[in-house]
């Protein structure tokens, strides 16, 4: 991606790729090219690496840097579920550990030296799998669903002057409705 033509073709590819993603992705991602330093949010990172990019990718990265890619993606997406099948966590594990060798063997040729370039983050997902076995899946307790938990409640704060009653009060709504549809379900 250092040549400048290709990087604004992949900037436009991802504005053009919002056609094909549903509504309830809030609004379409930006112009990576344009936006990535700037107006990129979270939420389209997110959007881009594990959505777009592998299809986006295909062809423009190395192979072998393309289908380690894919791995690693298609290991987080099934990582990122609510409730995950043991045939399911079986294929993340072969996956995610199959990711990180080729990662190794790739990007730093398990020399030593090169170790300090390699973020923790790289060798955390290698716990996943066995962290969801004992843990459960992490969307259900990872920082994200909680900044987007605090998020959504700091919205809903109309009270400027009294912020942590009505967070409080907001609290205990949410805590109604989510009992109610319990009652609901398990009826």
């Amino acid at each position: 991606m250092r040549d400048e033509d290709l990087w604004t073709t992949h900037g436009q590819a991802v504005e053009s790729a919002a056609m094909s993603i549903p509504s309830s992705f809030d609004r379409k991602p930006h112009n990576i090219a344009d936006k990535i330093n700037t107006d990129f949010k979270t939420w389209e990172f997110h959007l881009y690496i594990f959505c777009l990019a592998p299809a986006l990718l295909y062809n423009i990265l190395p192979e072998c840097y393309w289908a380690n890619f894919c791995k690693l993606v298609r290991g987080i997406q099934i990582m990122s579920q609510h409730t995950i099948n043991k045939e399911d966590l079986e294929h993340a594990y072969v996956l995610l550990c199959s990711w990180g060798h080729e990662f190794e063997l790739i990007y730093y040729q398990l020399r030593q030296d090169r170790l300090h370039f390699i973020r923790p983050c790289v060798h955390q997902a290698l716990h996943l799998v066995t962290e969801t076995m004992h843990k459960g899946p992490p969307i259900c307790y990872a920082q994200w669903t909680m900044e987007r938990t605090i998020g959504d409640l700091s919205q809903e704060i109309r009270q400027p002057s009294k912020p942590y009653e009505n967070l409080a009060e907001e609290g205990v709504q949410r805590c109604r409705v989510i009992s109610i549809y319990s009652c609901i379900q398990a009826n």
